[in-house]
C-alpha cells in the first residue's frame, strides 16, 4: 500500500512539473497572451455553433403544416365521395334508360299483336258476312228457281233495283226471259227496264275488266 501512494506522488510530481515547463514554454512563445487567448476562445465558440444541431421544429411550425395537410385530406375525401356518388347517378340513369327501352319494346309487340288480332277478326268476320251473303244469295236462287215466273217477278219488285239486276245476273237465261214476259204493265216494264240498264252496265264492266267478279 505504501508503495502504491509513494507511486502516484512521484507521478503526480513529474505531471506538475511538465505542466511548470509546457507554461513557461508557452508564456516564453507569447502563447498566453490575453488577446491570443480571447482570439482562441472567440474562435472555439464560432466552430461549436456551426457544429451546433438545427433547432428542433416547434408546434407553432408544425400547425400550419398540419392544417394544411388536414385541408387536402378533407378536400380528398370529398372528392372521392362526389366521385362515387357521380358514378352512382350514372349507373341509375342507364339502368333507367334500359328498363325504358325494355319496356318501350314489350309495348310495341304488345300493339303489334294487338293489331295483328284486329286484322285477324276483321278478316274472319268480312269471311263470315261473306259467307253468310253467299248462302243467302244461293239461298234466294234457290227460290226463285223453284216458283213460277211470275211470281218470282212479284218477290223480286220488293228488292232495289242492284240487288234485283246481281240475282239475275246468277239466274238460268231462260228463268230471265220468262221473269221478263211477265212485266205487262207500264209500271213492270219500266222497272225491268232500269234492271236491264244494271245488267248491261255490269256487263260491259266485266268486258272492260275480264279480272272483275260478278
Amino acid at each position: 500500500m505504501r508503495r502504491l501512494w509513494t507511486a502516484i506522488s512521484i507521478m503526480a510530481v513529474l505531471n506538475l512539473t511538465a505542466l511548470t515547463a509546457f507554461t513557461a514554454h508557452a508564456w516564453n512563445q507569447g502563447w498566453l497572451q490575453p488577446e491570443r487567448v480571447q482570439r482562441a476562445i472567440a474562435e472555439l465558440r464560432s466552430a461549436r455553433e456551426q457544429v451546433a444541431p438545427a433547432p428542433a421544429v416547434t408546434n407553432e411550425v408544425r400547425k400550419p403544416t398540419a392544417r394544411a395537410a388536414d385541408r387536402i385530406r378533407r378536400n380528398e375525401e370529398a372528392a372521392e365521395k362526389q366521385r362515387i356518388e357521380l358514378a352512382r347517378r350514372e349507373r341509375e340513369i342507364k339502368d333507367g334508360w334500359k328498363l325504358l327501352e325494355a319496356q318501350q319494346l314489350v309495348l310495341l309487340r304488345n300493339r303489334e299483336a294487338l293489331e295483328e288480332k284486329v286484322r285477324q277478326f276483321e278478316a274472319n268476320k268480312e269471311q263470315a258476312a261473306k259467307e253468310k251473303g253467299d248462302s243467302g244469295l244461293q239461298k234466294e236462287l234457290d227460290i226463285i228457281a223453284g216458283i213460277t215466273p211470275k211470281a218470282a217477278k212479284e218477290l223480286l219488285k220488293l228488292k232495289p233495283d242492284a240487288e234485283v239486276a246481281r240475282i239475275l245476273l246468277a239466274v238460268d237465261n231462260r228463268k230471265v226471259n220468262k221473269i221478263v214476259k211477265q212485266c205487262k204493265t207500264s209500271e213492270e216494264r219500266l222497272w225491268i227496264g232500269r234492271v236491264l240498264e244494271q245488267l248491261h252496265d255490269r256487263d260491259a264492266a266485266r268486258a272492260e275488266d275480264p279480272g272483275a267478279g260478278t
